[in-house]
């Protein structure tokens, strides 16, 4: 797997429970999260190669509105590595 789109994956998580203070079950919108990764360096590219691994895995699921949520396996993600 492409290095680039581990790191992604990393900081999507990263995000969403540091920066964001989200639980397991909570999400927020693509859109918003995009805008983050944006501010972080992420290409679009990386950004959906990313989302989609990390759906494929179980980090992340599709909310009913369309918005990305934390997973408990994404929630527990160790970012010491």
């Amino acid at each position: 797997m492409d290095s680039s789109i581990q790191t992604a994956v990393r900081k999507i998580v990263y995000i969403m429970v540091v920066e964001q203070g989200l639980r397991a079950g909570e999400g927020m919108s693509p859109k918003l999260l995009a805008m983050d990764l944006d501010r972080h360096g992420i290409s679009g590219q990386d950004q959906q190669a990313a989302l989609d691994l990390a759906l494929r895995e179980g980090w992340l699921q599709k909310g009913p509105l369309d918005e990305i949520q934390l997973t408990d396996e994404g929630f527990d993600m160790d970012f010491s590595q």
